[in-house]
Order: C-alpha cells, then structure tokens, then sequence
C-alpha cells in the first residue's frame, strides 16, 4: 500500500527534503495537487508558520473531498498550538525536527485515522507505538561524524579526529544521511543541532 502524501506551502527546501525523507522510508510517495481528482492525496501536511490569522488553508484542505487527512507540518511547534490546531477535521501536528523514521510513523497513524502529535507535547502524547530517538536510528560512529559535520570540520579533519580512513568517513556520512533524510551538509548541521547530536558522543557513549 502506498501513501499519497501531499504537502502545502513551505519552500523548496522543505518539499525537497520531504521528499528525500519519504523515498528512504517506502511506502510513501509525494503527490501532486494538481491530480488530486484522479489519484486524491492520503494526507496533506500543511506549514501554518507565519501564515496570517485570517488564512483559511486548514480548512479548506479539510473541506477538499480529495484530500483524505490534514495535518500541520511546522517549526513552531510547542503545547500553546496544539489545542487550536486539532480538531475540525485536522488530525495531526508534526514537528518539522522529526527524523525520517519518526515521520513515517506519524504519518502511518494519521493515515490509520489516529490523531497525532509527534514530537509528543506535554499532556499530547504521541499515537501508535513509541517514536524512537536519534540514538536508535544513528550507530554511535554515525552520530559522532554528524556531531564533528555540524562543528564545521572537513572530512580530512574528521577522520583524524575519528582516528579512521576517509573512506570510512564518507560511509557513515553516507549511511546517517540516508537514515536521517538529510541531503545535504548544511541540513545535516541542523539535524544534529535540533536533536542534540554533539561531537563528544564517542565519550558520553
């Protein structure tokens, strides 16, 4: 079964990233609004920041007969939100800081009818199964490199850091990117900076 998923409004960077993430995951392609009549949209996650009080997109997606699930998809994610934005029709808030992982699972209860909130909210626990953390999608080595990307250091620099072969280096680049549907250095920075992912692992691990 594949779930149609079609985002409104962010920027390229979100809807490329999306994208990214949904491809490594499976089960999930991104559709197109514009054949919504002939192969309708599973659920649209829609970006509200910095949208104005009047916007009427939420509701007119609900409304939409071709879209089956509506869910806010945003950075300004935080418990005041919450209550105004589920319900009528809307069935999830999803933190923009989710990992492939976690978003696929959110989007999976959406999809089962469940209401959402991912990452979980004070008194809004998440739906379906426990949403793992950083350390059970990233080994150790994974972490460890994202921690030393998101310094600013090379790959030459961080495979002396790492005491390891350069090729080594752009593997774990390679595997953490793919798991974290990250597509680039500058997303992988901000991956690791929104999920605590430091340069010290190796030594807290």
């Amino acid at each position: 079964m594949i779930i149609r998923v079609g985002l409104i409004g962010g920027d390229e960077l979100v809807r490329r990233g999306l994208e990214s993430m949904l491809r490594t995951l499976g089960g999930f392609e991104l559709g197109s609004f514009k054949d919504r009549m002939r192969e309708p949209i599973d659920i649209a996650p829609i970006e509200t920041f910095g949208t104005p009080l009047d916007d009427t997109t939420l509701s007119r997606a609900v409304a939409d007969p071709f879209i089956r699930r509506v869910a806010v998809f945003t950075w300004n994610h935080h418990p005041g939100l919450v209550d105004d934005v589920l319900g009528d029709g809307v069935s999830g808030y999803l933190g923009k800081s989710l990992t492939a992982t976690q978003l696929g699972r959110a989007l999976r209860s959406i999809h089962l009818g469940e209401a959402v909130v991912a990452p979980p909210l004070g008194g809004h626990p998440v739906s379906g199964p426990p949403v793992p953390s950083e350390a059970d999608i990233l080994t150790t080595r994974e972490r460890e490199t994202l921690g030393l990307i998101a310094t600013g250091r090379s790959n030459d620099e961080i495979a002396q850091e790492m005491q390891i072969s350069l090729n080594s280096v752009k593997s774990y680049i390679r595997s953490a990117y793919r798991k974290t549907g990250v597509q680039s250095r500058s997303q992988a920075v901000l991956w690791a900076v929104s999920h605590g992912v430091r340069a010290d692992v190796l030594e807290r691990a």
